[in-house]
């Protein structure tokens, strides 16, 4: 069986950032301005890229 590390959302407010340096993924309410990890920007992975 596969196990998942991602925090996925708890509820419908919740989203899902990776930090675009080290990839630590958080799930919250509203985009940290940086990560806890390394101080690295967040990027929201919970809306779709543009094409």
């Amino acid at each position: 069986m596969p196990r998942w590390s991602d925090p996925a959302p708890r509820n419908g407010d919740e989203q899902l950032f990776e930090c675009r340096t080290c990839g630590a993924r958080v799930s919250q309410p509203r985009s940290p301005p940086r990560c806890e990890k390394c101080g690295g920007e967040m990027q929201n992975l919970s809306v779709p890229r543009p094409e």
